[in-house]
C-alpha cells in the first residue's frame, strides 16, 4: 500500500485510494502558538521582565516532555505557569520549587494544578526577610525532637539511629 501524502489544505492527508483523513495538530504545537501571542508574552514580561523568555521556554519544555500534562488544555497549563511566574518560582521538576501537576476531575478530564514545592516555600520565606533561621530536613527513627517553648528553637538529639525516616521537620 502506498504511503499517504500531505495535501496543502490544512492537515488533510490523502492516500492512494483517495481517502482523506483529517490530522489534528498536536497540543504541543498549540501551546507554542499560544505563547507567541502578544497578550500572553506581555503578561509574562510584566511578571518576569527580562526572564520571561527563558521561563516560557521552560514551560514549553516541561509540556513537551510530560505526556500527562499534554492531556491538559494548553491555555490552562499557561494559566498555572503564570501563577509560578507571579511568585518568580521556576517550573522545573529537577529544582523542586514549583510544579504543574495534572489531576483528573470527576468527568475524567485532566486539569493542571500549580503546586509549590518545599524548596519554593523556603524561597518565599527567605524573600520576606522575617525569618532568622530556615531549615527543612528528615528526622530519623530513634532521634528525639524537642522544642524550646520560649525561643521556638527546635533541637534534634541523636539516639540509636536507623535508616527509616520517621517524619520531616521544617522550622
Amino acid at each position: 500500500m502506498p504511503e499517504p501524502r500531505k495535501i496543502a489544505n490544512g492537515g488533510v492527508i490523502q492516500n492512494a485510494m483517495g481517502q482523506q483523513v483529517v490530522v489534528t495538530e498536536p497540543k504541543q504545537e498549540r501551546l507554542k502558538d499560544l505563547v507567541q501571542m502578544p497578550q500572553i508574552r506581555d503578561m509574562f514580561k510584566n511578571a518576569l521582565a527580562e526572564n520571561a523568555d527563558s521561563f516560557i521556554a521552560s514551560v514549553i519544555d516541561l509540556y513537551n516532555n510530560d505526556r500527562t500534562l499534554q492531556a491538559c488544555a494548553p491555555n490552562e497549563v499557561l494559566m498555572e505557569a503564570f501563577k509560578a511566574a507571579t511568585l518568580k518560582l521556576p517550573i522545573n521538576k529537577q529544582l523542586g520549587f514549583a510544579y504543574i501537576v495534572p489531576f483528573k476531575d470527576k468527568t475524567g478530564k485532566s486539569i493542571p494544578t500549580f503546586q509549590i514545592g518545599y524548596r519554593g516555600l523556603i524561597q518565599l520565606c527567605i524573600r520576606t526577610g522575617v525569618y532568622k533561621h530556615i531549615h527543612a530536613g528528615p528526622v530519623y527513627s530513634g532521634e528525639f525532637v524537642s522544642e524550646n517553648r520560649l525561643t521556638g528553637e527546635i533541637d534534634v538529639f541523636a539516639g540509636p539511629r536507623c535508616q527509616s525516616v520517621a517524619e520531616l521537620i521544617c522550622h
